[in-house]
């Protein structure tokens, strides 16, 4: 599917929700800000969605999982709020431990949010770095949930507010984006979306969820609890799958997007396939990033990958900052994000937000190639490193000098190392 990246230097020496969406070969994509970012505010941006909760699947196995989760690299998980005392509040704990931070939240409109938050903040401090409206309410069993909800937010943001506050209040997710239409727009907390793909490209879900928050809270700060896709590839009801492979190019595209759109985090759903399903139907067993057995899957390895080569600095940047210009050959789009890590070195993602994956067919898909220039003024770029998370864990090429760099972009994120 994915076949070897062609560079040339001149030197000077993946049940869930679905945001269907109608978009297949070239995605319409989010317009992306143009202005350097934070390498650390981009790891920072990285979540997966965990269920400590449920103790007869694999995530009872918690001592691995949180040592994957380290492994892995992120910061963030997203986890229900539990009780003070039990299994749940034990694995809680667990993971503020190991040093992670968690976004929290309570399934029941009807609970009162000064006690849960209260409950997250005892068990992991100020690693409760936000607290969340109940998930998806439209596909409950609350029928009066927009009435509910009106009275909810202001008191969890009374919650917060008092108890942490320099924490985040998110707001509500849905499966139906007309049920926002059910709320008022001026309803407290950040935006909520759940733009999973069905098979498809990443960046048209995350176009379509990022018109939907202009549309009803313009203005207002982006947070995505739930996004992925699942791998079973002989499923018949849910969303589309999509191989392994396709979700391990798809989901470093949809953080790198998402990311660069402005959007503060985005959870990965989720960390581990809950329970054996080696027919490959059941959709809800294979979201994971680890299969059932904690197994790594190709997705896993790619973020961890990317994650590394976004962190793993050549060395400060001495002079004046460096501003490397992009030609593509065809104009078609290609994708970009720069960012710079705290000693002025880059780390510039580079994507064409093409299919890798057809989605009626169940098939790979070729993604074609298209050329990329990169040209540093000046004197140049040193210790340049380019990486492809997706397809290896080492790096593609390494050269200590270059003035020019070309790149053949496929379907996988590139990830170009420099100072």
């Amino acid at each position: 599917m994915i076949a070897a990246l062609v560079v040339a230097v001149v030197a000077v020496a993946g049940l869930a929700t679905l945001l269907l969406v109608g978009r297949d070969q070239t995605a319409q994509a989010p317009a992306l800000r143009t202005s350097t970012l934070s390498a650390d505010a981009f790891v920072d941006s990285i979540g997966v969605g965990t269920h400590l909760n449920y103790f007869d699947t694999a995530y009872a196995r918690l001592p691995e999982l949180v040592a994957r989760l380290r492994e892995l690299g992120v910061h963030h998980i997203r986890e229900a709020v539990p009780a003070p005392t039990g299994q749940h509040a034990d694995a809680l704990r667990a993971v503020g431990a190991a040093g992670l931070k968690a976004t929290l939240g309570n399934g029941d409109p009807g609970s009162d949010p000064a006690r849960w938050v209260a409950d997250g903040i005892s068990l992991i401090g100020d690693q409760a770095v936000a607290f969340e409206a109940p998930n998806e309410l439209d596909n409950t069993d609350y029928a009066d949930w927009p009435a509910q909800l009106r009275t909810y937010m202001p008191a969890l943001v009374a919650a917060v507010r008092e108890q942490a506050p320099g924490a985040d209040v998110i707001g509500p997710s849905f499966i139906d984006s007309a049920s926002r239409a059910l709320i008022p727009n001026d309803l407290p907390g950040l935006f909520n979306g759940h733009p999973y793909s069905g098979g498809l490209p990443t960046e048209g879900a995350l176009d379509q969820a990022l018109d939907e928050r202009r549309a009803t809270t313009p203005g207002r700060g982006v947070v995505f609890t739930e996004a992925g896709y699942h791998n079973a590839l002989n499923a018949t009801a849910g969303q589309p799958p999509a191989s392994e492979e396709a979700a391990a190019v798809y989901l470093p595209r949809l953080l790198a997007t998402a990311f660069g759109a402005g959007v503060r985090r985005t959870f990965l759903y989720e960390l581990v396939d809950e329970k054996p399903d080696p027919g490959l139907i059941d959709a809800e067993q294979h979201f994971g990033l680890l299969r059932n057995d904690l197994s790594p899957k190709p997705a896993f390895t790619a973020i961890k990958t990317m994650i590394a080569a976004v962190q793993a600095s050549p060395g400060e940047r001495s002079g004046a900052p460096l501003e490397p210009q992009v030609q593509v050959d065809s104009g078609d789009p290609v994708e970009r994000v720069t960012l710079q890590r705290a000693d002025g070195s880059l780390a510039i993602l580079l994507w064409r937000p093409v299919s890798v994956w057809d989605r009626d067919a169940r098939k790979p898909a070729d993604p074609g190639r298209d050329g990329v220039e990169l040209s540093f003024p000046g004197l140049g770029a040193r210790d340049v490193t380019v990486w492809r998370p997706s397809v290896s864990t080492e790096p593609v090429i390494e050269r200590e000098r270059a003035q020019r760099l070309e790149l053949e972009l496929e379907g996988d994120l590139v990830l170009v190392s420099l100072r």
